[in-house]
């Protein structure tokens, strides 16, 4: 099942500008199977998830990227937003406690949010955002590389705040996923691989990146 895992709407992260119809409409053009609603420090989505499930008769799962002291975090299961900033070490505690999970955002995006190496030692980390849509290909090749070594769950996604930019990284979990509970078991079992948009398809996004990087940087 084709899900990209982090999403941003128009409804309720004040930089989108992606409504969350023209998402799903989006996806359903590129054959994505599912999508996160993952809000900046916002859960406001909660009351409405199940009513836009029902109206586009499309799988959407609630999530939200949480910014701590040492980076994005986009953590599923979560309760309510946490007061203030919270460390890392708190946000995941709190996660683990709760039976959610927790999955590094780009985590060597150069913009002071990203929570870089600490993916290689943090406790309860359940997974990383190795490929994302609005982070250069050598970047999330690093993200792919230390992950791969910490032996967490690998993901993709898009990081969409715009339209055309749904989906051009996705997870490709094994088997459906009916609820978040069974996304996070998925995630906590590491079944799912990264995918990347081709344009017409999807494929191993650490090959395509591998791609993208020797056309820039020809060897």
């Amino acid at each position: 099942m084709l899900v990209d895992t982090h999403l941003h709407t128009f409804e309720y992260s004040a930089d989108s500008f992606l409504p969350i119809a023209e998402a799903v409409a989006r996806a359903r053009e590129m054959g994505v199977d599912g999508l996160c609603v993952t809000d900046h420090d916002s859960l406001a989505a909660r009351p409405v998830i199940g009513e836009w499930r029902r109206r586009f008769d499309f799988p959407l799962f609630l999530g939200v990227e949480i910014l701590t002291t040492a980076g994005d975090f986009v953590v599923f299961g979560l309760d309510m937003v946490p007061r203030g900033m919270p460390s890392p070490q708190e946000l995941l505690a709190h996660i683990h406690d709760i039976g959610g999970a927790a999955v590094a955002a780009h985590p060597y995006r150069n913009n002071g949010r990203g929570a870089g190496s600490l993916i290689n030692t943090l406790p309860g980390l359940d997974g990383v955002e190795c490929f994302n849509g609005s982070t250069p290909p050598q970047t999330n090749l690093r993200a792919w590389r230390e992950a791969s070594k910490r032996g967490v769950a690998l993901l993709g996604a898009a990081d969409s705040h715009l339209r055309e930019r749904v989906g051009l990284f996705v997870t490709d979990f094994d088997g459906t996923l009916k609820d978040e509970g069974d996304l996070i078991a998925a995630v906590k079992e590491r079944a799912c691989a990264p995918m990347a948009w081709t344009g017409s398809g999807f494929t191993d996004a650490a090959a395509w990146s591998r791609e993208r990087v020797s056309q820039t940087f020809p060897v």
